[in-house]
């Protein structure tokens, strides 16, 4: 979601096609003057189609594309972003920075938010009747751990209650 409305960009940037100068509506607007001749730039290619949502480029052939095309005709981050309708020509600067640092794949999509949790490995259940006695063993040996810990558990709540009573006392 963007801060500003199409319309308000539109406008903006028709204002300093106009004659206006980007620093008295950035005054007028409090909005940096380096947005609105971005803005500005981007509407003088694309007129009417400007600031329309698009889906950002996801492949890394097609972000590289974009690298190349600022490259071989020598344009800056910001008039490519204007050429290309991004909505900030901080995404192709990200772009950049990911090539030069990883290469290729610096430009591949991941994946965005908190990664998956790892999977516990699943415990089959067998009835009793089909475990080994060496899997049955092993159960018991696993049940009796975590039976110890549980009562060890209960046993340190059972003294943090003691000392608390004394305390009060």
């Amino acid at each position: 979601m963007s801060k500003y409305c199409r319309e308000l960009k539109c406008a903006i940037a028709k204002q300093c096609l106009s004659g206006v100068p980007s620093d008295l509506l950035s005054k007028q607007h409090s909005i940096s003057s380096r947005q609105i001749r971005y803005w500005t730039q981007v509407f003088a290619i694309h007129g009417t189609d400007s600031f329309l949502p698009t889906a950002h480029t996801s492949t890394a052939e097609a972000k590289l594309q974009a690298l190349n095309l600022m490259w071989t005709n020598g344009w800056s981050l910001t008039h490519t972003s204007a050429v290309l309708n991004l909505s900030t020509p901080g995404i192709l600067s990200v772009w950049l920075k990911r090539y030069k640092e990883q290469g290729i794949k610096g430009l591949k999509p991941h994946a965005i938010g908190r990664p998956p949790m790892k999977q516990q490995p699943q415990r089959t259940t067998k009835s009793d009747d089909e475990m080994t006695l060496e899997e049955l063993k092993e159960e018991l040996a696993y049940l009796r751990a975590e039976n110890a810990v549980l009562k060890k558990l209960e046993e340190l709540e059972q003294e943090k209650r003691r000392q608390t009573k004394k305390k009060r006392q």
